[in-house]
């Protein structure tokens, strides 16, 4: 037969099981636990009833020994009449068969219309037990107990037979397996109703986590399965499981919309800081192209095309930064005298803007101590962190404004930087997001002093790579003061003059690193 054939017969077996398996599980549960108890319930009753039944035998058959005992010698004698059977007054059936051949019998006439007589035909004494043989009258049966006939001589003369009708324990039998039959139904149907409920109610945590599965489907990422079950259950364990996942993956995916988000603000800025300078030399550069450019002002587009060249410049290489910081790219990380960090940078301060008064100081306002502050870091980036505060502060304060940087320790765990300024200082609401991509308080001013709103954004991702915080508060007085605080190497470990761990302390700068 093809194989296609093959596949299209019905197989009952096959057939059966895929219908079992399309049921849902809490049918199915209900179903197997109805079948299991009308099992147990069915073997219990055919137990019982074949006991009963067993013990009504054995009954009879103590009932016809007592009787063989009592019958005695003028019973046989009795049953030895010709041509006729005796009488009896009870329900007993006697029939003797002597070695002989005569036969006699006792039995009542009413008990003959009755119960019929027991069918012995030729009677042995086989091993003395009683057994059952059927009647003359359909559906009925009798208990017969065989025993020996001897004579005055002790010799064997024949068999006896005594008998009862077991119309009794019949009836009782069936009426007990019927009460017991209707006892099973009844409790088989109470037994099912009850497990139906019980597995629909057992399976309500389960419900409720279908329905938050549907809820989170749909787009409710703030679903969360009610814990109703203990925690050392196996349903109240899956709750709680399912919802620590829930609540990462709502986390997850809020983290994602965010840097999607940040993402598509940062392409969009950077693509609009772009297209400024570009914008600029194109159109410089057609205007040469046109000739729309005198000979005398020849170097002063070019000067102009350059700078805007030279800002898109910075602007591309803070922009390689930021994604090599967003990347987690591995930084040089080794002990860092932050004292010396300072001092050097105040001491290109001085180079690039000789009118302005510069200190390094403790936290306090005292000159700085030439105990040397030693943090793990990069001292490339650490230095680029003062070097870009330091240059906000000349671009966005007037000529000759103090700058001052304090630093010191806060206990045994971190050191403070602070970066001072005495200039117009930043409003509340620009202060949380000046670290922020592309932001500007006065775009503007940045615009002339080349800034790409993007110096405070590369310090802030120093820092954090760094373990560190950083914030802006007022300077009293007037002006900004950017607070950092970084945690504290081990005191072992000190810098060498490149950066590098020695086991001697760093020097404090002098006079002139320190105040210009």
């Amino acid at each position: 037969m093809p194989p296609s054939r093959r596949r299209g017969r019905f197989h009952p077996i096959i057939e059966s099981k895929r219908y079992w398996h399309s049921q849902p599980l809490r049918t199915r549960l209900a179903l197997i636990t109805t079948g299991l108890l009308t099992v147990g319930l069915l073997a219990t009753s055919l137990v019982t009833t074949q006991l009963l039944q067993t013990h009504l035998m054995g009954q009879v058959d103590d009932q016809l020994k007592v009787t063989s005992r009592t019958i005695g010698d003028r019973g046989l004698e009795y049953l030895q009449q010709d041509d006729k059977s005796s009488q009896a007054p009870t329900t007993y059936y006697m029939e003797a068969q002597y070695s002989s051949g005569k036969i006699g019998r006792m039995v009542n006439e009413k008990t003959t219309a009755e119960y019929g007589i027991p069918s012995l035909g030729d009677l042995s004494l086989g091993d003395g037990n009683p057994f059952t043989v059927a009647s003359s009258l359909a559906g009925h049966y009798w208990r017969v107990l065989p025993l020996e006939i001897k004579d005055q001589d002790g010799n064997y003369a024949g068999v006896v037979a005594i008998a009862l009708p077991l119309r009794n324990v019949q009836e009782t039998v069936e009426q007990t397996r019927l009460v017991v039959a209707v006892a099973d139904v009844v409790v088989v149907l109470i037994g099912a109703g009850l497990a139906t409920y019980l597995v629909h109610r057992s399976f309500g945590p389960l419900r409720q986590i279908e329905g938050v599965a549907g809820r989170i489907s749909r787009g409710d990422l703030s679903a969360r399965v009610p814990v109703t079950e203990p925690p050392m259950t196996e349903v109240g364990s899956l709750q709680q499981a399912l919802n620590t996942m829930l609540q990462q993956n709502e986390h997850a995916f809020s983290v994602q919309v965010t840097a999607q988000e940040r993402m598509t603000r940062f392409v969009s800025d950077a693509s609009h800081e772009l297209r400024t300078p570009l914008s600029a030399i194109q159109g410089y550069g057609e205007l040469y192209r046109m000739g729309g450019v005198p000979a005398g002002r020849t170097s002063e587009v070019m000067g102009r095309i350059e700078s805007e060249a030279t800002r898109m410049g910075r602007l591309v290489e803070d922009l390689l930064q930021l994604a090599r910081m967003d990347e987690g790219r591995k930084m040089d990380i080794a002990p860092v005298d932050l004292t010396a960090v300072c001092a050097g940078a105040l001491t290109d301060m001085v180079v690039l803007a000789p009118e302005r008064d510069c200190s390094l100081l403790r936290l306090d306002g005292a000159p700085a101590d030439p105990q040397p502050l030693i943090v793990m870091g990069d001292r490339d980036r650490l230095a680029q962190v003062i070097t870009n505060l330091l240059g906000n502060v000349v671009r966005h304060t007037p000529a000759g404004t103090p700058v001052e940087i304090a630093l010191g320790p806060i206990g045994q765990r971190s050191v403070i930087i602070e970066v001072r300024d005495h200039g117009p200082g930043i409003a509340p609401k620009d202060a949380s997001k000046v670290f922020q991509r592309f932001y500007r308080a006065d775009t503007s001013r940045n615009r002339e002093t080349g800034g790409s709103g993007l110096g405070l954004s590369i310090v802030a991702a120093i820092i954090q790579r760094h373990h560190g915080t950083i914030g802006i508060t007022p300077t009293p007085g007037g002006g900004a003061t950017v607070r950092i605080e970084l945690p504290l190497a081990h005191p072992g470990q000190a810098p060498t003059a490149s950066g590098g761990p020695r086991a001697t302390r760093a020097q404090a700068p002098g006079p002139a690193q320190g105040q210009a």
